[in-house]
């Protein structure tokens, strides 16, 4: 138990550095684009630059919901009175499901807006791909042979897919804030 306190300690570390990113979308970019920023559609997204910075915007903000409302829900599943196999079994198609609907949420929402499809949101979905591909294994492994000998790569592999994601997530603003660092620095 104390290891899952840990990393779910942990995991509220890296839920407020994604809220931070939310919070430099809002504050650098808002005042620029004001509602355009979560309602832009393809025909006001009139250059590439615009695009990567809803793409990126969506990502973040769908990523931290999604990291947030998974968490506990995590932390609901694993309180359950169940039989030990009926609560992997849950535990685990509950996790799938929640990064699926992420998937689809993120996915849609760049369909509905005609937005392109952003480094950042690309390397987002692969990774919960990832993340949820691991998941399965471990359905798989646990939850119906009984195996429990790939709990560390299930841990490793889902830990290295959130800070790949963040990493990523982490990419836009750090650059934009440089670029912007750079232009007062020449003026």
């Amino acid at each position: 138990m104390l290891l899952n306190d840990f990393l779910y300690q942990l995991g509220l570390i890296f839920i407020g550095y994604e809220l931070l990113i939310v919070l430099w979308f809002l504050v650098t970019q808002f005042p620029k684009h004001r509602w355009s920023l979560f309602f832009a559609r393809h025909q006001t997204l009139s250059s590439l630059q615009l695009h990567e910075m809803h793409s990126c915007f969506m990502a973040a903000v769908f990523f931290l919901s999604f990291h947030t409302v998974g968490g506990e829900v995590e932390q609901y599943m694993l309180s359950l009175e169940l039989a030990r196999v009926e609560l992997i079994r849950i535990f685990y198609m509950g996790m799938i499901a929640q990064k699926f609907a992420f998937l689809a949420a993120l996915y849609t929402v760049h369909r509905l807006l005609g937005c392109l499809f952003s480094r950042t949101a690309r390397i987002c979905m692969y990774m919960v791909f990832i993340c949820s591909s691991l998941l399965f294994m471990q359905l798989i492994a646990r939850g119906y042979f009984d195996y429990h000998e790939l709990i560390m790569v299930y841990v490793f592999g889902g830990w290295a897919c959130n800070i790949i994601v963040i990493a990523a997530l982490s990419i836009y603003p750090i650059r934009q804030t440089l670029a912007y660092f750079q232009t007062q620095r020449e003026a």
